[in-house]
């Protein structure tokens, strides 16, 4: 609107200029006719005048050189600084050239004998005025201030005075000159006069007729300009967007969609307010509103044009969001900002619909992963039951057909476990639950552990396996066994699967310019796989064709999920195959060079015994209780019992007061009302209150981490034994407190054993039961026994408090179950009783309801294992 108003201006100042233009060219053609007649005349006086007008300027000129070279002059005598003097130097001497340069000029231009005869005298004043000047200068640079001031004095300023006043006297002669001029002209001004007067009045006739002509153009504009205005002024009312003109010192107008969008009235009210007023204080970003309106609006005067988001707010307090895009503009020779503004709450809504929905799609895709777990969880409990069952069977008195019945049932058993896991793993990974380890292990002895499983299947169809391993390998690395250990098995799986002749080979080498990459090839001669295949095999759910599945089953996760633990453990796995040529597999990962992993190793040492010594054993899980109890019993040892700190608190003190004497004290780290750091501060506050001497308190624990020890001295315990406990480092630790109550014996031996003894089972060990029990069959049943009936509780109570959300509760009973199995030997459950214990810590229910499924599943094996050897146990009995 603003630029079609500035058009419209533009067209009428033309129309206006044109109209009087024409009458002024008019006026000048009839003046130059009436003027013709004195044109001769004037052209010689007015080049009398030009040339006395130069005279007289450049003998103007010269004078004020000499007084601007006088000033510089002194200016050189009388200031100090140097750099100050240097800069008036050069003033000097630019002076000097602009003087010579003037002078020049003015030469040739002396015609008449006066101007010669003074022009002489000038030049004689100029060269006995050059040298004196300059020693004067030379003087002041040298630092002989007075001398200088004294030559400027007497030599120099007479001689510019005399300059001065020979050009004054040129200048006077160039005065005198031009009022003869004056005067002829004032004579041919008289003559012409009364032609000019003839001239003007035909001159304003004609320009009142192109005036009227003016007027009736202008009335034509006007009503065009009118028109646009109105044009324009609609456009600004009628927009549905609100539009706000703003300066430096507020708003200056506005639309009615405004008013409308705020909630105002009046427009009065609206300009009222500051531009801050209207938005929310702080805005959604978190700067305040004015800080935000004064950043944009400095935006769009520096860049022209500025967008941004504003959270608007109306009298009455409901905000709402806008879009607003400010504009800057020249308005009445001053700069002013155009916002429009839009409301965008409906815009908003969308996008939050979609956000929304987005969200659900995500929970729906969680759920579903969820869902996945859930139902893989639950079918491994069975399936690991229906295992260990088929086990059993098959190590009992079957027929030739009751066997291949049973051994039907392992494979499809084993196959169906082999897709539930796939299943468990990946919707693991998709949920973001999969834990990954960092375990020191044996590299060497890990490979031939694996290719060892498979060598059975490759020799039943005649196939080569084998390990090629670098020269420069470490011998031991950290990273995560077991899914190491799953990705190489699938990957070997698949290649003994698919190649029906020729070799399978492992290859492992570090890979060359990096300092801890190792890579794991397996190779086959299988029939490979096309580009198509290639580009299809890493995606979850797809196999080669669809022949695969009807020939070979799977469910098409195993690669899928190799590539995604190898991308979780900074690693990664590509393929390379060409039809009919074989493929290999490429696994990369980071794994650094490691020490062999400690072991507690016990020096062989003669048998120690503490008879009549009385120890108290704090600790609240049965099958601990027993352990420790026949550990010290071995050792001659008399033993009491506290389930918890509080009550071992409270037996302590009963035994003093009956005065019977406990010579050490066993304090469990984990027990319910009490811990042992609890325990242990008031035993030591009873001791100092009593004057009674310090009795030994031995922490045990299962918690071996960096600094734990100084935690239990801290609070009064004197040594530090970790679960599972060995017979020798507690005979060892009695000794190092109790050093007065030992016996040396002879070396222990241990019992064979005896006939029937049940074969060694996989989930726990058997053999370290039995030296705890030396051998005993009625000890080892009741431990096992006692195991059983004691963690199937604390199963139950850990599943009632995982699905509770009772982290505390949670935490203490995995605590116990996993102390139980340590001593049993029972790695996978001790493991993921560790996970729980660590994820309910951590407050992660959702790790810990899983890590308890895995738990169960691993007691379930256990109990198995432990069924068969009570059963041989008791069969021997009865023999």
């Amino acid at each position: 609107m603003f630029l079609q108003n500035a058009l419209l201006a533009r067209r009428l100042i033309f129309t206006v200029g044109s109209g009087f233009a024409l009458a002024l060219l008019l006026i000048g053609s009839l003046t130059l006719l009436g003027l013709r007649r004195v044109e001769e005349s004037n052209a010689r006086l007015e080049a009398i005048v030009h040339e006395n007008g130069v005279k007289t300027r450049l003998a103007t000129q010269m004078r004020d050189i000499l007084r601007d070279r006088a000033i510089s002059m002194l200016t050189i005598v009388v200031v100090s600084d140097p750099f100050e003097k240097d800069l008036e130097m050069m003033h000097f001497y630019e002076l000097g050239s602009g003087y010579q340069k003037v002078r020049q000029e003015l030469d040739p231009l002396m015609d008449l004998a006066s101007e010669q005869r003074i022009l002489a005298n000038i030049n004689r004043l100029t060269r006995l005025n050059q040298p004196v000047m300059v020693r004067t200068v030379d003087q002041a640079v040298e630092g002989y201030t007075f001398l200088a001031l004294e030559t400027l004095q007497n030599e120099a300023i007479p001689l510019q005075r005399q300059l001065v006043k020979e050009l004054d006297s040129l200048i006077q002669i160039q005065h005198e000159v031009t009022q003869r001029v004056a005067q002829e002209a004032r004579a041919n001004y008289v003559k012409t006069r009364n032609l000019m007067l003839l001239l003007g009045i035909l001159a304003v006739s004609v320009a009142a007729v192109v005036a009227v002509a003016v007027v009736r153009r202008t009335a034509r504009l006007a009503a065009a300009t009118e028109r646009e205005r109105t044009k324009f002024q609609t456009l600004f009312e009628t927009n549905t967007d609100g539009i706000v003109i703003l300066d430096e010192h507020g708003f200056i107008d506005c639309n009615p969609a405004t008013l409308k969008m705020f909630h105002m009235d009046s427009k009065s009210e609206f300009l009222a307010c500051r531009p801050d007023q209207l938005g929310q204080n702080p805005q959604i970003c978190g700067t305040a509103a004015e800080m935000l309106a004064q950043q944009h609006i400095e935006q769009a005067i520096r860049d022209g044009h500025t967008l941004f988001e504003w959270e608007a707010r109306r009298p009455d307090g409901s905000a709402f969001p806008t879009q607003i895009d400010l504009h800057a503009m020249t308005l009445d020779g001053r700069t002013v900002i155009q916002a429009i503004m839009r409301d965008v709450s409906a815009q908003k809504e969308t996008e939050d619909t979609l956000r929304r929905a987005r969200d659900a799609a995500l929970s729906a895709a969680e759920m579903k992963s969820q869902f996945v777990a859930n139902v893989s969880h639950e079918i491994r409990t069975p399936m690991n039951g229906i295992l260990g069952m088929t086990h059993l069977l098959q190590g009992s008195s079957l027929d030739a057909r009751q066997k291949d019945y049973v051994e039907a049932i392992s494979r499809s058993a084993e196959a169906l476990m082999t897709v539930i896991n796939d299943l468990l793993d990946f919707s693991k990974i998709e949920a973001g639950h999969l834990t990954l380890e960092d375990l020191s292990f044996d590299l060497a002895g890990h490979l031939h552990d694996i290719l060892r499983l498979y060598h059975p299947r490759a020799d039943a169809k005649r196939l080569s396996l084998r390990l090629d391993m670098h020269a420069g390998l470490p011998p031991w690395v950290r990273g995560d066994p077991l899914r190491i250990r799953q990705i190489l098995l699938n990957l070997l799986d698949n290649a003994i699967k698919f190649t029906q002749q020729g070799e399978i080979v492992l290859r492992v080498a570090p890979v060359p310019g990096t300092e801890r990459l190792i890579r794991f090839s397996v190779s086959d001669t299988g029939p490979g796989m096309s580009q198509d295949v290639q580009s299809r095999v890493f995606q979850a759910f797809a196999q080669g064709d669809g022949s695969v599945t009807r020939k070979y089953g799977g469910t098409g996760l195993g690669l899928a999920i190799c590539r995604q633990l190898a991308e979780l453990m900074g690693g990664s796995l590509t393929l390379e195959s060409t039809p009919g040529a074989g493929s290999t597999f490429q696994l990369d990962l980071p794994l650094k060079a490691s020490q062999p992993a400690l072991q507690r190793e016990v020096q062989a040492a003669p048998a120690r015994r503490f008879p009549g010594t009385r120890v108290l054993v704090a600790e609240d899980n049965p099958v601990n209780q027993k352990l420790v109890r026949y550990m010290l019993r071995n050792l001659d040892v008399d033993v009491l019992l506290a389930s918890d700190g509080k009550a071992a608190f409270e037996q302590l003190a009963a035994e003093r007061a009956a005065r019977r004497r406990v010579d050490l004290v066993l304090m469990d780290f984990q027990m319910p009302e009490w811990d042992g750091l609890t325990a242990t501060r008031a035993i030591r506050a009873q001791e100092a209150e009593q004057g009674l001497p310090r009795l030994p308190i031995v922490a045990l624990t299962a918690n071996a981490m960096s600094g734990f020890d100084a935690t239990c001295r801290e609070a009064g315990m004197d040594a530090v034994l970790t679960k599972p406990l060995y017979e020798e480092e507690l005979a060892a630790t009695l000794a190092q407190w109790l050093p007065g109550h030992v016996r040396q014996g002879a070396g222990a031996t241990a019992e064979q054993p005896q006939a029937g003894a049940p074969s060694a089972p996989r989930h726990f060990e058997l053999g370290k039961i039995g030296k705890l029990c030396r051998n005993d069959p009625a000890q080892i049943e009741e431990m096992l026994s006692l195991f059983i009936s004691s963690t199937e509780p604390l199963l139950d109570a850990l599943s009632r408090a995982s699905q509770q959300q009772d982290a505390a509760q949670a935490a203490r009973h995995a605590h116990q179950i996993k102390g139980a199995a340590a001593y049993l030997g029972a790695a996978d459950m001790t493991r993921h009783a560790a996970q729980a214990e660590q994820s309910a810590k951590a407050g992660d229910c959702i790790a810990c309801a899983e890590a308890l499924e895995e738990l169960e599943a691993a007691f379930i094996a256990l109990r198995l294992e432990i069924d068969a050897v009570l059963q041989d146990l008791r069969r021997a009995k009865a023999a």
